[in-house]
């Protein structure tokens, strides 16, 4: 499921929560020098699906669940939007380069996985894209994106796999603080966000661009906070 938010204020901070069953998901946490991330293994290869790297690049693939076409299309010069966000989140794309890439080639999903990125750099810009829906660039002090498309607008948002509560607390919660809002703030809604069961949380990390450090926590332990300094 999963939530993820950017807050610009004194610092600029980036959260996310990881809700994924890991019997669905072969999932691990990735610490390199410069990089926190954590990395889906998909047969052989380990895709780079939510996390930040030293430049203050942040990336992340939460499900996008909703209306979406029965049919995958494959337009002429498309990227796709894992594979965007995987070499972002290396560094090996600037924003800039992500900028170009959504906003001239068509950009897609996988087949059967319906995915979208609230993407962040260390200037402060906020993108979100959502293929099929499009993309932007967003305004404002701060970010949400859950579990279904932000881009449009749904008559419903009562299916339980869109996390919608999740979204709009976190949107509250972000829309009360003031621009002093720190790490020990965006821990704390990460921890109004988390949720238990099949799909419950198990990593949520925080990013401090002021100390281009990370800070996370396993299975909901937030009594148990781990720093990870990428510089």
């Amino acid at each position: 499921m999963c939530t993820a938010f950017i807050r610009r204020g004194s610092d600029i901070l980036y959260g996310y929560n990881l809700d994924v069953d890991p019997a669905v998901w072969n999932y691990r946490v990735v610490k390199r020098k410069g990089l926190f991330s954590i990395g889906i293994k998909v047969g052989s290869t380990l895709y780079l699906t939510h996390g930040v790297n030293s430049l203050g690049n942040f990336g992340n693939l939460p499900y996008m669940n909703g209306p979406v076409s029965e049919k995958v299309v494959r337009p002429k010069g498309y990227h796709r939007l894992d594979l965007l966000n995987d070499r972002y989140i290396k560094g090996t794309y600037s924003y800039d380069a992500v900028h170009e890439i959504v906003t001239t080639r068509p950009v897609v999903n996988i087949a059967n996985v319906s995915m979208h990125s609230l993407i962040g750099d260390a200037k402060g810009h906020m993108l979100l894209v959502e293929p099929g829906f499009g993309w932007k660039e967003l305004e404002g002090d701060f970010a949400v994106v859950t579990n279904f498309p932000v881009l449009i607008e749904l008559k419903d948002y009562s299916n339980p796999f869109f996390g919608y509560e999740r979204y709009c607390k976190t949107r509250q919660m972000l829309s009360e603080t003031g621009p002093d809002f720190g790490v020990s703030d965006a821990l704390a809604v990460l921890s109004q966000a988390c949720q238990g069961g099949q799909w419950g949380t198990r990593v949520s990390f925080v990013y401090s661009q002021n100390e281009n450090a990370v800070y996370y926590v396993m299975d909901r332990d937030f009594d148990n906070v781990q720093r990870w300094q990428l510089s």
